[in-house]
């Protein structure tokens, strides 16, 4: 990663300074840009404002939502006639909440930017940028989960999908296999794009995997035998069993040359795989081997956490290792056994 900030990532046009192109922290994303408020309280508050992006938020899927959130309300504040981060109060983050919702975003997502611009102010006030956070005292919309709104398969659709995956050619076994890492192992699609042909393992005869999820957490997981099987088969068309390899990509992007089909070096960009897990859901679903609708990367990773805690003998406390979860809570999010209401006791409403 590259030690200094990038030239697209310096202090906005309309204030600061480039003091920060040298400065030894991570590369950030255009998203993390420093507005115009932030940026005329001078350099200490560009350097605060990097510094939050850069080094206290660690993960990248958080870093690029978390400055979203901030430069929507930014935005918001600057057609509002805001231009000093100092003027902002309460009741202004109060009427930016109120206005996402009115406009019809998900409370869920609503309280995660107001969490993240929460986070924001404080690091801004520690570092006295500000006197104090306009949103500590804000309130977000009550939102209380108790089932996972992710559309999952049932046991048996799972099981027909997994057996009509195709496996003629290399960008279908690569995809098979892909699809088997989400449902057997529960990983996350950013872990399992991230894997590395050594994170594939064998001891004592058995097939391994070892996923490397959020928060730095590494789970070594041991293969079911349908994620062993289109992993091999996988692997070994792709000529990816070579010791040499252990350090490249394992999910790899094709290259597609004079009406062939071979594996890059590259690794697979976990969007493409997205479009790729969708693509063959909706093939799936149009004939008839699923029920139709979208399902994506996390369904798979959903329907396995499902799956596994309808068996009688499944563990919560075994589920939540598995899916990497720091609480229990959220594990019993995929606990869908509730759900099922028979037929007999709906014909009980004697309307």
């Amino acid at each position: 990663m590259n030690s200094s900030i990038p030239e697209n990532s310096r202090i906005s046009p309309s204030g600061g300074s480039d003091l920060l192109a040298a400065a030894p922290v991570p590369a950030i994303s255009k998203s993390a840009l420093v507005p115009a408020p932030v940026a005329l309280l001078g350099d200490d508050a560009c350097h605060a404002w990097v510094e939050f992006f850069a080094s206290h938020i660690r993960n990248p899927n958080t870093r690029a939502s978390y400055a979203r959130a901030a430069h929507a309300l930014f935005r918001w504040l600057g057609d509002r006639g805001i231009k000093d981060v100092r003027d902002i109060r309460g009741v202004h983050v109060s009427a930016w909440i109120e206005d996402r919702l009115l406009s019809g975003m998900a409370k869920a997502t609503v309280k995660l930017e107001l969490a993240a611009v929460r986070q924001l102010f404080a690091w801004l006030a520690r570092h006295g940028i500000i006197p104090d956070s306009p949103a500590v005292a804000v309130r977000g919309p009550k939102h209380v989960v108790r089932v996972g709104l992710t559309p999952v398969l049932t046991t048996a659709e799972a099981r027909r999908f997994m057996r009509w995956l195709p496996s003629g050619t290399i960008t279908e076994l690569r995809d098979r296999a892909f699809i088997a890492t989400l449902a057997y192992s529960f990983a996350r699609v950013s872990a399992a794009v991230a894997m590395n042909v050594g994170d594939v393992s064998v001891r004592d005869g058995r097939w391994h995997v070892r996923l490397q999820e959020k928060a730095g957490k590494i789970l070594d997981i041991p293969c079911h035998h349908r994620l062993e099987q289109y992993l091999r088969d996988y692997m070994e068309s792709g000529e990816l069993m070579e010791r040499g390899l252990r350090a490249t990509p394992l999910f790899r992007a094709v290259d597609r040359r004079k009406g062939s089909v071979t594996l890059s070096e590259r690794r697979w960009n976990r969007h493409r795989a997205r479009e790729a897990v969708e693509r063959r859901a909706i093939r799936a679903g149009d004939e008839g081997v699923i029920s139709p609708g979208c399902i994506g990367c996390h369904s798979l990773r959903a329907t396995g956490i499902t799956a596994y805690l309808e068996h009688p003998d499944a563990r919560v406390e075994v589920a939540q290792y598995l899916a990497g979860h720091a609480r229990t809570e959220t594990t019993r999010l995929y606990d869908r056994r509730n759900e099922q209401v028979s037929l007999d006791e709906v014909e009980r409403i004697g309307i």
